[in-house]
């Protein structure tokens, strides 16, 4: 493994713009909000990109990674790890088709929450389908899964949306980088997001962090793959 401090480790997160982006090379961070992964990679060369989006999709039931990150966080954490589409549905352009494609393959329904973050999906999909060399650099995180293993193993008590849930996770944040968070919310001013889109970024980047050192968690241990070769596991 190579050292983190020589690396530019990037977090991302899913926000209404596109993708919230923080980048940490050294001791020197920047913060910024994308329309797209591509643009994402002009401005940015990274060597370990962690990510809160599915990656690698299952053709048919649970992908294993998501039933062993509930398991981790038990409840009431464990139900932010929703269902992940199956990959019949990434071409479906309304809920119903993508509901009945879902269906087709193997039975079951698709959420309403799952089909609202399905064009990051497919984009992340397509990106990771169409440039496999870039599947070695990225890495799917799950920001509960990461706050719980950064807080000692103890999921976080309070959801992200609420006060308390969100002054948990700030703590964490200001432990490991004082002063950071309020910085970079200076440099997304103009940008349109959600605190708890900064915080799960910010959890993705300690994640890259640890992946850059080897110590990251694999959650399953042992990877599957899809069908196109992509691996489904998650890093914390």
């Amino acid at each position: 493994m190579h050292d983190g401090a020589h690396q530019t480790l990037v977090g991302i997160d899913g926000c209404a713009e596109g993708w919230i982006c923080v980048t940490m090379a050294g001791r020197s961070f920047r913060a910024f909000v994308a329309l797209s992964l591509e643009e994402i990679l002009k401005q940015v060369t990274p060597d370990v990109v962690a990510i809160d989006v599915p990656i690698g999709l299952a053709d048919v039931g649970e992908r294993l990674c998501d039933t062993t990150a509930r398991k981790i966080l038990r409840p009431p954490r464990a139900s932010s790890v929703f269902s992940v589409p199956v990959r019949a549905t990434l071409s479906a352009s309304i809920y119903s088709e993508a509901c009945e494609r879902h269906f087709q393959a193997d039975g079951r329904r698709m959420s309403k929450q799952a089909f609202a973050i399905l064009p990051k999906i497919r984009e992340a999909n397509d990106l990771l389908s169409t440039r496999p060399k870039l599947r070695s650099l990225f890495h799917e995180i799950h920001p509960e899964l990461c706050f719980a293993l950064w807080n000692g193993g103890r999921a976080m008590l309070h959801s992200k949306k609420k006060h308390d849930g969100r002054a948990e996770r700030e703590r964490l944040i200001e432990t490991r980088w004082p002063g950071l968070r309020m910085a970079l919310e200076r440099e997304l001013r103009i940008f349109r997001y959600e605190a708890d889109d900064l915080n799960d970024a910010l959890a993705a980047l300690w994640t890259a962090d640890r992946i850059s050192t080897g110590a990251a968690a694999l959650v399953p241990p042992v990877p599957t793959f899809d069908s196109n070769g992509i691996t489904m596991q998650m890093r914390a």
